[in-house]
């Protein structure tokens, strides 16, 4: 089940600039996460509560005949295996929702620090530059639409959506 779950996660990180890749994948997170965390602290509460249940059966075992300490340790007993048991599961879940964040968040910081850089020799440029200073690559085209300059980065115009066509800035 996790190593199938994974492999879904592999391939939607793997094309994240793909809008529709992203929406599923915030769709995934999101049941993920909703999913995992809940169990997981059911699990934690169950751990403490199992802790409470050996340290007063301890004491109750203090107090009692040797015929009741077997007894008043199986529910403790098996409350902490199940309880870890949905730790483990809840987590797992969980990183697994988180690991998508992860990936979003990072891919998307990664090309914002590109954007500064010349995409041919990754030299510094500034946002008024049109040609890199170090090996004059153009870094703008000009909209035929609507005439804005847009980075060479861009696909589509941000002023007005336009598909750019390498129209370059004479």
């Amino acid at each position: 089940m996790f190593n199938k779950l994974g492999n879904i996660i592999k391939e939607l990180n793997a094309n994240v600039d793909n809008a529709s890749n992203s929406e599923k994948a915030k769709k995934l997170r999101k049941k993920l996460i909703s999913i995992g965390l809940p169990i997981a602290i059911i699990g934690i509460i169950g751990l403490i509560v199992a802790v409470i249940l050996f340290i007063a059966s301890s004491q109750n075992a203090l107090n009692s005949s040797d015929s009741m300490k077997i007894p008043n340790m199986v529910l403790p007993s098996v409350l902490f295996i199940i309880s870890m048991f949905l730790c483990v599961i809840g987590f797992t879940i969980a990183y697994l929702g988180f690991q998508i964040v992860i990936v979003g968040v990072t891919s998307k910081v990664i090309n914002d620090a590109v954007g500064d850089n010349c995409p041919k020799c990754g030299d510094i440029i500034t946002e008024d530059e049109v040609y890199c200073s170090k090996c004059g690559t153009q870094l703008r085209l000009k909209c035929s639409k609507c005439g804005h300059i847009n980075s060479v980065k861009y696909d589509y115009c941000e002023n007005c959506g336009n598909k750019l066509k390498d129209e370059y800035i004479e």
